[in-house]
């Protein structure tokens, strides 16, 4: 979560650092804040809520700021306030810190400067931070730094400047990325927690390790490791897409993917199969003698997991499971030789799953990335890697990434069987048309939202490929409606959950699983008995449905493999017209942030 940018150079250090927080704030919108200094003073401006109130704050102040920092922030310690936006300051107003990441050890380093007679005036582990570099500063920017580096536990990735240091922005990390860009011409430089928002191409780019300490200036970067030792780096560059950030015709971020995703996996799955020989192959990974397959991933990335492992059993024959990466990084878990671990996520900056592969890693196992992002973190760890090309995603609430995810796993899982692939690439390839079809209901899933969002409880059960797919779609519904839902696998719902069942509760069955539609409907008749009202999304030849749930919607019929995209779909569909007869906010929910970069 949380937002760095900054800039240093001749001009516009304002504008273009609000320009870079905006590409940002899918990484936390509770509040936003810049500091920079002006005719040797520090001033700083902050406000609650998105960066357009702090837009609105800036419209009237003509500054001229040699550098600037700024942050877009997802609240962890302290409420959304003014008071806890970042930068935060010394007490003398001499120093600024934007903070990506934890403090952990705030409190007793908080306790150590408060009987030093320093005051502070946020609830905030960051205001620590710079507290303590202030306590150190004897003139020597770095040595402070460096000092309160010594103290600090936990992670971190930051940004500092000083009113006596007006050329300069110090930035180091530790668990979280920093990446510092400087324009070929030597005339500005840019420091950023996500290298895409440097928007334009001309710069050359540095990617701090842990513990290192870069002195950036307009025209140069000195880089230093823990112990002030000088580091030699090699620019590097990526490839910056020129996308507009735009909704087109669409009300929402959100409901523009949702219809995107068949262009979207039509990229995803393009050139990487040849259909005559029913060869699968990836830019960079080819090695397929692995004997098991461990996934590891969060939140929508590990629904799509647990999903490719099922297909990695059925279709390659290779034993696989799918783990949370939060979970995975605290077991003593046992790790079999010959096992790829594959790591997922979207924007790969996922700190629990980054942890994870780093884990893995010192254990010997070789990591496969799939990922959305180019050179993130995730891409830069990994031995192996495959971009998702599912384009950028505005919406917090996940759609055509995860899909995306689906048709490269499916593909991936083709790719280790050991059968006939063609049969199987040609289903595969259906499948953008068979989203269109989804999508031609849009209306139908409108008017089943109008008839329940005023519902208290949504249930969703389904079986095999299924179970996974329920818990995508009830967490959808969570992030956006804000509304109760849950998943369960169908024959468990009698085993105690059953009791939420009554006529303010939904219950939404999933019957895609050919070999487990009947056990289905007998879940669902135990539902019918005790008075829940009953959504089906089911294939378009189920017609015992129709005298037992209130509504049906007809989907495609596809492979059971396969079939969860088709059936995502139409969950993001019922999530998204649900939450708008709510009035919740949709592309930015309440307390999400699109990246999770915190434990």
């Amino acid at each position: 979560m949380c937002g760095i940018y900054g800039h240093i150079g001749t001009s516009n250090s304002i504008e273009k650092c609000l320009k870079g927080l905006k590409f940002l704030e899918y990484r936390g919108y509770d509040s936003a804040g810049i500091a920079g200094i002006d005719n040797g003073d520090l001033l700083c401006f902050k406000e609650k809520g998105k960066i357009s109130e702090l837009e609105k704050r800036l419209e009237n102040k003509l500054h001229s700021f040699q550098s600037s920092i700024g942050h877009t922030r997802w609240a962890t310690h302290g409420k959304a306030t003014q008071t806890n936006a970042h930068p935060h300051l010394d007490q003398k107003k001499e120093v600024a810190v934007v903070h990506n990441g934890i403090l952990e050890n705030y409190r007793s380093l908080r306790s150590m400067l408060e009987g030093k007679g320093v005051q502070f005036e946020s609830e905030t582990d960051t205001e620590v931070i710079v507290q303590l570099i202030a306590h150190f500063y004897k003139g020597d920017l770095v040595a402070a730094v460096q000092q309160s580096l010594t103290l600090m536990k936990g992670f971190w990735g930051l940004a500092v400047i000083h009113k006596n240091h007006p050329g300069q922005i110090l930035a180091t990390c530790y668990e979280n990325p920093i990446v510092i860009g400087i324009s070929k011409d030597k005339t500005e430089s840019f420091i950023s927690s996500d290298p895409h928002a440097f928007t334009r191409k001309d710069i050359d780019l540095f990617f701090l390790k842990n513990h290192e300490i870069a002195i950036v200036s307009k025209e140069k970067v000195d880089i230093f490791d823990r112990n002030c030792v000088a580091v030699e780096k090699t620019p590097e560059a990526i490839e910056v897409s020129n996308f507009e950030i735009s909704k087109g015709d669409f009300k929402h971020y959100m409901l523009k993917e949702v219809f995107e995703q068949p262009h979207a996996i039509r990229s995803a799955i393009h050139n990487r199969f040849l259909l005559e020989t029913g060869e699968v192959e990836f830019e960079n990974f080819s090695y397929t003698n692995f004997k098991q397959i461990l996934f590891l991933a969060c939140g929508s990335s590990w629904h799509a997991g647990c999903i490719a492992a099922q297909q990695f059993e059925e279709l390659a024959h290779i034993p696989a499971r799918a783990e949370i990466a939060s979970e995975y990084r605290y077991r003593q878990a046992v790790l079999a030789p010959d096992t790829l671990v594959v790591a997922i996520s979207q924007s790969g900056e996922t700190f629990d799953t980054v942890a994870a592969v780093r884990l893995v890693k010192e254990k010997g196992a070789k990591v496969l990335a799939i990922c959305n992002v180019p050179s993130s973190t995730l891409m830069r760890e990994a031995d192996y890697s495959i971009l998702l090309r599912a384009g950028p995603e505005i919406s917090v609430c996940s759609t055509k990434a995860v899909t995306c995810m689906l048709a490269v796993l499916s593909l991936l899982a083709l790719k280790f069987a050991r059968v006939d692939r063609r049969e199987v690439l040609e289903q595969i390839l259906e499948l953008p048309q068979a989203i269109e079809l989804v999508l031609e209901q849009k209306d139908q899933i409108a008017a089943l939202a109008k008839k329940y969002a005023s519902k208290s409880v949504f249930i969703f059960i389904g079986r095999q490929y299924m179970y996974p797919t329920c818990q995508e779609a009830a967490l959808k519904l969570k992030e956006i409606s804000y509304v109760s839902a849950f998943a369960y696998p169908a024959g468990e719902l009698k085993h105690g959950s059953i009791a939420l069942v009554d006529s303010n509760c939904v219950v939404i069955g999933l019957c895609g699983n050919s070999g487990t539609y009947d056990k289905v409907l007998s879940n669902l008749t135990e539902v019918k008995a005790r008075g829940g009202q009953i959504i089906a999304f089911a294939p378009i030849d189920g017609q015992e449905l129709d005298g037992l749930a209130d509504d049906v919607i007809r989907l495609p019929k596809l492979p059971e493999a396969l079939s969860p995209l088709l059936y995502m779909v139409a969950s993001q569909l019922l999530a998204y017209f649900i939450a708008e007869q709510r009035g919740t906010e949709i592309d930015q929910p309440r307390n999400l942030a699109k990246s999770v970069t915190v434990e």
